[in-house]
């Protein structure tokens, strides 16, 4: 019954249905993809880009605590680890397409965990520090963005936009959850509890790698079986003919238009919410905002992911434009002009860091259903990697290069200025993107169908 459900549910897309036809199609999926799903939501939670919502507050305690200034700390916790990061996505993505998710996130899990535990250990020697950091966030990174959309893209063809943005959806949860207990972890409050520091509260994350991420890649990952050109006899996905995935080849898909549409407005975007998130404590404390109100605040910024990522997943997957793109896109520049005017008043800290929630996340969250959508799953996992490298890029440089303008200049009136006119550009070139190819499907003997070696115009 189990592969029954599995060849069913692998099936093509279900264009003209209703939404409870789509909804009851995705409540279909067997225990082996349920399950895939949920250790992708653990390896996510416990991921750099799911305990980014502890960083503001790491980089201010440790600046505190060792009297380095806000761009140092930025520089070494933040941007470092994420500028390196683009040279180890597309890598670890082309050994999820040849070996498989599992065991990829297997031993990257084991090695985030152990490299998260060193980081406080090696405070000592800050040369060694940065690399420790550096480590833990490349084993983070494969062991969840490198693998999670290969598993989703695997598991639910028909439902990938909602897919991907459950992924988002439950990291932003859980960092909305996680902020004002982060915040308090390192902080501690005015009861008495004097708070864990930065280094305490690494020791507790690497538990918890430990206790959940480790466990999730070894018993709940998976991904089905891929069906070449006789679909009754399924191989395993290390015997699979690359050739015969249907898909545009790496090369042809990195010189078109699309692509670059897509990695150039998802990777401006990213720089907005990024670059305020982790300059949050010090830039919304000018404006008369203590850190606990802050920490609510990024909660909301959280908050407004979810419901972003979810309604914007849903709609790609029922539309041949990804329209919705747009205005997920345009919430940023608005949330930025009401950030860096906003002097004093709550509700307007918090509508601002909602509109800046709409579209964090969507390089990861909806960015893969994009790339498998345009470009099928030939090299998804490797174009995914690249595409996510180089959203990466903006995400590290952006909030320290506001921090270092900032410190030059007193104020934040350029990058911010800068920030605005960027984001503005990538919602212009979302606004490009064109129609969906038609469906990618493995060729098949019964219907002939020869998406595999037919590739579309992309631009």
């Amino acid at each position: 019954m189990e592969t029954m459900d599995q060849s069913s549910f692998s099936g093509r897309n279900l264009p003209g249905t209703t939404w409870q036809v789509y909804l009851l199609d995705l409540l279909r999926a067997p225990g082996r993809a349920k399950a895939a799903l949920a250790g992708c939501f653990i390896l996510m939670t416990l991921s750099p880009a799911g305990l980014s919502a502890m960083m503001p507050f790491i980089t201010a305690s440790f600046a505190r605590h060792t009297g380095k200034l806000m761009p140092e700390a930025i520089l070494l916790f933040v941007a470092i680890p994420l500028l390196i990061s683009p040279f180890v996505l597309p890598i670890a993505g082309a050994w999820v397409d040849r070996w498989g998710a599992k065991r990829v996130a297997i031993p990257a899990s084991i090695l985030y965990g152990v490299a998260t535990a060193l980081v406080p250990i090696s405070s000592a020697s800050l040369g060694l520090l940065g690399v420790v950091v550096v480590l833990a966030s490349v084993f983070g990174f494969m062991a969840s963005l490198a693998v999670v959309f290969k598993v989703v893209t695997g598991w639910f063809p028909r439902h990938r936009g909602v897919g991907f943005a459950l992924i988002g959806t439950v990291s932003s949860l859980a960092s909305a959850l996680l902020s004002p207990l982060f915040q308090w972890m390192i902080d501690g409050d005015k009861s008495g509890f004097a708070g864990l520091g930065w280094a305490g509260t690494y020791y507790a994350v690497a538990t918890a790698i430990a206790l959940l991420a480790v466990p999730a890649a070894l018993f709940l990952l998976s991904e089905p079986a891929l069906e070449t050109s006789e679909p009754a006899f399924p191989k395993p996905l290390s015997k699979v003919n690359l050739k015969a995935i249907p898909g545009v080849p790496m090369g042809q898909a990195l010189r078109s238009r699309t692509w670059i549409l897509i990695a150039l407005s998802l990777a401006l975007a990213a720089a907005g919410p990024m670059a305020v998130r982790q300059n949050a404590v010090n830039f919304f404390s000018e404006r008369g905002f203590d850190p606990a109100t802050v920490a609510v605040s990024q909660s909301v910024l959280f908050v407004a992911s979810i419901v972003g990522l979810f309604f914007g997943g849903m709609i790609l997957d029922r539309t041949r434009r990804p329209w919705v793109i747009v205005p997920l896109l345009a919430t940023v520049p608005i949330g930025l002009v009401l950030s860096y005017f906003n002097r004093g008043n709550v509700p307007l800290l918090f509508v601002s860091t909602a509109f800046l929630g709409f579209a964090t996340g969507a390089e990861s969250s909806l960015g893969p259903f994009l790339i498998s959508r345009y470009f099928g799953l030939k090299c998804f996992a490797q174009l995914q990697g690249l595409t996510l490298a180089i959203s990466t890029l903006t995400l590290g440089l952006s909030p320290f290069l506001v921090s270092a303008m900032q410190t030059a200049t007193g104020s934040y009136s350029v990058p911010f200025g800068v920030l605005t006119t960027l984001t503005l550009l990538a919602v212009l070139l979302a606004f490009l993107l064109p129609e969906y190819p038609s469906e990618w499907t493995h060729p098949t003997e019964q219907d002939g169908f020869k998406r595999g070696v037919d590739v579309p115009d992309l631009g």
